[in-house]
C-alpha cells in the first residue's frame, strides 16, 4: 500500500467506492428485491469483498439509503428567528423545498429510484423511519439553538411537523414513481404542504 497518497485522492477514493456500493445495490434491489439480494452480491457487483463493504455501510439496506445528507446540511446551516412558530415552520419548510429542487439536486433520477424502492419494500421504509427519528432530531435541536426563548414543546412540534411533510412528500412521490408518473419531488412536496394546511385549518 502506498502511504504516500495524498489524503484528498483517498478521500476521492473512499467516496467513489461509497457511491459504486450504493449504486449496486440500488441495481440489486431493482432486479431481484432487498430480501433476495445480499452483501456479497453487492460486494461482487463492485469488486470490493464484503469485509471492505461493512467498512463503508453497516447493512445491505443503508446501502440504499446512506441517509439525508443533503438535508442534514441544510438543517444544520438553518437560521430562523421571531416570535411566530408558523413563520418558523415556514422557513424550515423553504429550506427544505430547496433541496427538492430539480435544480439543486444533481442525482434526482436517482433519488426517484430509492423513492421508487421505499414505496414496495418494507424492509428499506423501517430504516428510512429511523434515519427520519435522526433529522427530527437535528431540526430540533437547531431549532432549541436557534430559539431559545421558545417553549420546548413548540420546538418539537414543528420539527415532527417539517419532518412528517417532508416524509410524506417521499413517500408519495415513490408511489407516483411506481406508477409510472414522472412527477417532480418539489411539486409533490408543494402539494403534501398545502393539504396539511389545509387540514389543521
Amino acid at each position: 500500500m502506498n502511504v504516500d497518497i495524498p489524503r484528498d485522492l483517498r478521500t476521492r477514493r473512499r467516496l467513489d467506492t461509497h457511491q459504486e456500493i450504493h449504486r449496486a445495490a440500488l441495481e440489486l434491489f431493482e432486479e431481484q428485491g432487498v430480501r433476495e439480494t445480499t452483501v456479497q452480491q453487492i460486494s461482487d457487483r463492485v469488486g470490493i469483498s464484503a469485509r471492505t463493504f461493512f467498512r463503508y455501510f453497516t447493512s445491505k439496506e443503508q446501502a440504499a439509503l446512506p441517509g439525508q445528507r443533503r438535508l442534514l446540511l441544510v438543517i444544520d446551516a438553518l437560521e430562523v428567528s421571531g416570535p411566530d412558530p408558523a413563520a418558523v415552520l415556514r422557513s424550515v419548510e423553504a429550506a427544505a423545498e430547496a433541496v427538492m429542487s430539480r435544480e439543486t439536486d444533481p442525482d434526482l433520477e436517482e433519488h426517484r429510484r430509492v423513492a421508487r424502492l421505499l414505496a414496495k419494500e418494507p424492509d428499506l421504509q423501517a430504516l428510512a423511519a429511523s434515519q427520519e427519528q435522526v433529522l427530527t432530531s437535528r431540526l430540533r435541536a437547531r431549532l432549541t439553538e436557534q430559539l431559545p426563548h421558545y417553549d420546548p414543546a413548540t420546538i418539537l412540534l414543528v420539527a415532527e411537523t417539517a419532518v412528517a411533510v417532508w416524509r410524506t412528500s417521499w413517500e408519495r412521490w415513490g408511489e407516483l414513481a411506481l406508477a409510472g408518473e414522472a412527477a417532480e419531488p418539489v411539486e409533490v412536496y408543494r402539494r403534501c404542504r398545502e393539504e396539511l394546511r389545509r387540514i389543521v385549518g
